[in-house]
């Protein structure tokens, strides 16, 4: 069984909520969530493989999309539950949806990281090689020894340039011990062989959240899912990036709300 940081059964609630964090993150990130939802949902904010546990992960230790799944399916009941992931959390998410549909009743994605998919589509081969060029530069410096260097990169990427010294010392260091997993994730990613297609049986209502300001690697990953899924519905956050989710949450969590209100969406293809 996975690390679950906290359970908030709401009272009386039927419905379970799973929140899966991001990549270097922790469930922490949903702290800000867990007033509201935690009012309607048995709320759990899982650890990633790797993130639980004082030792950390190894360093060129491969990871797999499929072992987080694996790893989290024990949390799913048989009447189903809510799904919640932002980036790579929300990658995991839909490898759950994918093995275990029946068990999954919505699913609510902040930009999920699935790489792959642009090598699907040949108009996006610069992109698929400046995202696969940009995490196996990261590795190299994990790989290499210099995690410092290479959670330096991680957030100047995924957060803005010079976002890196604004951060305090303990958080730095965080973040480098965590990078020797953030490694094994971008490997992870960009050996996904699950063709877009394959997205077309997800029938649970979608929602697909993301910003304006967030690389464009990711947005182009989203217009390539948006099609797919038959129940959908696409959030555009105005002046967000890919840190939306932490940068803003009582905007993102308003539309996590609207989300899971409804059983579909009535505009969906």
């Amino acid at each position: 069984m996975p690390t679950v940081h906290f359970l908030q059964p709401a009272s009386g609630a039927a419905e379970r909520m799973i929140c899966l964090h991001s990549s270097a993150a922790s469930p922490r990130q949903w702290d800000p969530y867990r007033q509201r939802l935690g009012r309607r949902f048995e709320l759990l904010t899982p650890e990633l493989i790797g993130y639980a546990g004082p030792t950390g992960w190894p360093s060129g230790k491969p990871a797999s999309l499929d072992d987080e799944a694996r790893q989290l399916a024990p949390l799913l009941q048989r009447e189903g539950a809510h799904l919640l992931g932002h980036s790579y959390g929300a990658a995991v998410a839909l490898q759950i949806a994918l093995r275990w549909p029946d068990r999954v009743r919505s699913l609510t994605l902040y930009e999920p990281v699935r790489f792959a998919l642009l090598t699907h589509a040949p108009a996006l081969s610069e992109s698929a090689d400046w995202i696969t060029g940009v995490g196996r530069r990261i590795g190299m410096r994990v790989l290499s020894g210099a995690r410092h260097a290479a959670a330096a990169m991680f957030v100047d990427y995924w957060s803005g340039e010079d976002s890196w010294p604004l951060l305090s010392a303990s958080q730095r260091n965080a973040l480098a011990e965590r990078m020797p997993k953030v490694q094994a994730e971008f490997e992870a990613l960009f050996a996904d062989r699950v063709p877009p297609a394959a997205y077309r049986e997800l029938r649970m209502p979608v929602t697909l959240l993301g910003g304006s300001r967030s690389p464009l690697p990711v947005r182009q990953v989203l217009d390539l899912l948006e099609p797919q899924f038959p129940n959908c519905r696409r959030v555009h956050f105005d002046g967000l990036g890919h840190m939306g989710p932490m940068q803003d949450p009582q905007r993102v969590l308003a539309e996590v709300e609207t989300s899971v209100e409804s059983p579909s969406w009535p505009d969906a293809a």
